[in-house]
């Protein structure tokens, strides 16, 4: 049974006993997907972030790492897909309490060996057909209609598309994410500053504008935006950061948006993205983070790098 999908499926099997790698990769060929495979945990965890795998298979005969840990650190970090199903195999005949214990830790099935995987195959028809489903029906999201900016769904599918040209190219790749503040009261001689909807369509507007056209500018939730940008290094980020503070204090002056406004940055940038072993979804996540530890308060830019961080 084939399954319906634009491009082969894709499995990704971590498994220290060759015998049983071989044999499960047999398989899930013959059903038409394409199969990576390692030896290690660590690698499988790695593996996971870089490729948009529709499956992956961890057996419990890994050495460095649990099975079940590798299912619990999966589900239990950002940055990896949570709609990608885990199966555990296991070379000695399935328990109950051992079951559980893989449902528990964010296996969606759990395999004795001999493993049977006919149910396996038909349970992921009707999974891909769905998540298929799914992705056309949130594409019609993949713009903000207020902002005209993309939507956190759309820079995450672009941000696929751009990782893969940047990592042929051996490119410098940034993200930057931003939170625009705008005055709001002062407190002795000192001026607070907050993020508000107050402005914020106009805030995009600038941003939209004034980008590079090779530049990804979206909508990430709440009054935050965030920029992919190719061919730009930590250098550069800092660069773009100033030039749009520049357009927007030109905005201010020409009265096109109320009042002033401050940004708050978090970047993370890479100058070789191939060389890096970080793809963009990282740096996406990296950027958000610095950005959470930029100071609320004071004049001029706040801008922090996530290798500034202290526990990076």
């Amino acid at each position: 049974m084939q399954l319906s999908v634009e491009r082969p499926p894709l499995a990704l099997i971590a498994c220290s006993d060759d015998w049983m790698s071989r044999a499960l990769e047999n398989v899930f060929q013959q059903r038409g997907y394409v199969v990576a495979h390692t030896r290690s945990g660590a690698q499988a965890l790695e593996l996971a972030k870089l490729a948009n795998h529709d499956l992956l298979v961890v057996d419990e005969s890994l050495s460095d790492i649990n099975a079940l840990d590798v299912c619990r650190a999966i589900r239990e970090s950002t940055r990896f897909d949570h709609s990608i199903p885990l199966v555990v195999t296991s070379p000695t005949p399935a328990d109950p309490r051992s079951r559980m214990s893989a449902y528990a830790s964010g296996a969606w099935e759990y395999c004795s060996h001999p493993v049977d995987l006919e149910p396996v195959f038909l349970k992921l028809e009707t999974f891909l057909r769905a998540r298929g489903e799914i992705a056309v029906a949130r594409s019609e999201d993949f713009v903000n209609a207020t902002t005209g900016l993309y939507t956190t769904f759309g820079l995450r599918q672009l941000a696929g598309k751009l990782g893969a040209r940047a990592l042929r190219r051996h490119e410098p790749f940034a993200c930057v994410a931003f939170a625009p503040q705008v005055q709001d009261r002062e407190v002795g001689s000192s001026m607070l500053w907050k993020e508000s909807p107050v402005g914020f369509a106009d805030v995009a507007h600038v941003f939209r504008e004034q980008s590079r056209q090779s530049d990804v500018v979206g909508h990430v939730g709440d009054f935050r935006l965030a920029i992919l940008a190719p061919d730009t290094d930590a250098a550069g980020a800092r660069l773009m950061v100033a030039r749009l503070q520049h357009e927007l204090d030109r905005a201010t002056e020409k009265k096109t948006i109320s009042g002033q406004v401050r940004l708050r940055v978090g970047y993370s940038a890479v100058a070789d993205l191939a060389d890096s072993k970080v793809n963009v979804a990282e740096l996406v996540h990296r950027a958000e983070s610095a950005l959470d530890h930029a100071p609320l308060q004071g004049e001029g830019d706040a801008i922090i790098n996530f290798e500034e961080l202290p526990n990076y």
